[in-house]
């Protein structure tokens, strides 16, 4: 799972993400939403299917947003934030089945990149 804060749900912000994130090949399934019409065009693989009963269609993707919601009230508070909070909360989501080495992992992670420090994240 990837995620990213966007100002808004353009076709252009949308295409930019998933050019970063997807290749052209790959099969996609969406709902019937008007922000994703016209990216056939990159991405010609794109299904889009009529949206069933409050998200039945896509029950992961929206147990993963209400989780990240649930998650993101109740710990973290300032929305200039959002970016960082995505990335650790993408970071857990994508390791969430990782229940041995993911302490491992983090410490490697942590001993291997320079600190990244608050300033670093409020500029």
């Amino acid at each position: 799972m990837y995620a990213r804060v966007i100002k808004t749900a353009s076709k252009e912000n949308l295409l930019n993400f998933m050019q970063d994130h997807i290749r052209k090949e790959a099969n996609i399934r969406t709902d019937r939403w008007a922000g994703y019409k016209g990216l056939e065009n990159e991405f010609p693989h794109i299904i889009r299917e009529k949206s069933e009963k409050k998200g039945k269609n896509f029950a992961d993707l929206h147990r993963c947003i209400m989780m990240f919601k649930a998650w993101l009230r109740g710990v973290h508070h300032a929305v200039r934030h959002l970016q960082s909070y995505l990335d650790e909360y993408t970071y857990r989501f994508n390791r969430h089945k990782m229940k041995e080495g993911i302490f491992e992992n983090l410490m490697t992670r942590m001993v291997e990149k320079p600190p990244y420090t608050y300033k670093m994240i409020i500029n």
